[in-house]
């Protein structure tokens, strides 16, 4: 899944009870899986040379592990915000795992550096990726209904609408490369 689409999950599934800077913390550990993904793909685009450095902080970004401990700890120190950080982290995790082929994570970092290569990808068409990229277009949909029915003002609904209208034109232009045989890259 795209991140967009991970941060509408975790709101959907996080954000029922979630007070809004609550929700703020979702977001935020929605993002947390690829966010040095964006700073490697950012960097690497500008030519830079070895980023080992870069890659192992990946790894741990990505480590459902670490994720795990951290809800662990959440819970037993009664930190409501590192448990719903942490847990949409991991959220997110649970729905790469499946879904990426070629560009797997090393989701059991420290314990182990092995990948899951799937025989699905939510992008690539030679995995799959038609079908599975739109099956995310409809699930990020409904994750944004239920995201709009939780809000009870106008700006709140207004800035789902936002990232609705957004999301959906990259997903029309993910749908039109998907379909062509081409890979893509939304972020």
């Amino acid at each position: 899944m795209n991140t967009p689409a991970h941060m509408a999950l975790g709101l959907a599934v996080l954000g029922r009870r979630a007070t809004r800077a609550e929700w703020a913390v979702i977001l935020a550990g929605a993002l947390l899986p690829d966010a040095f993904l964006f700073a490697e793909h950012f960097l690497r685009g500008r030519g830079a040379g070895d980023l080992v450095a870069l890659d192992a902080l990946v790894d741990i970004f990505n480590s459902a592990l670490v994720y795990a401990a951290a809800v662990a700890a959440g819970l037993l120190l009664r930190q409501r915000w590192l448990w719903l950080l942490a847990a949409a982290a991991l959220l997110h995790i649970a729905f790469d795992l499946p879904l990426h082929a070629g560009d797997a994570h090393a989701h059991f970092w420290p314990v182990s550096d092995w990948r899951l290569v799937s025989p699905v990808s939510f992008w690539d068409a030679d995995h799959h990726g038609r079908l599975f990229g739109v099956l995310e277009g409809v699930a990020f949909a409904a994750c944004l209904v239920v995201i709009w029915r939780r809000l009870e003002t106008r700006a709140g609904q207004a800035l789902t609408a936002l990232f609705a209208v957004v999301y959906l034109n990259a997903f029309v232009h993910f749908v039109g490369h998907a379909w062509a045989g081409q890979h893509w890259a939304l972020w």
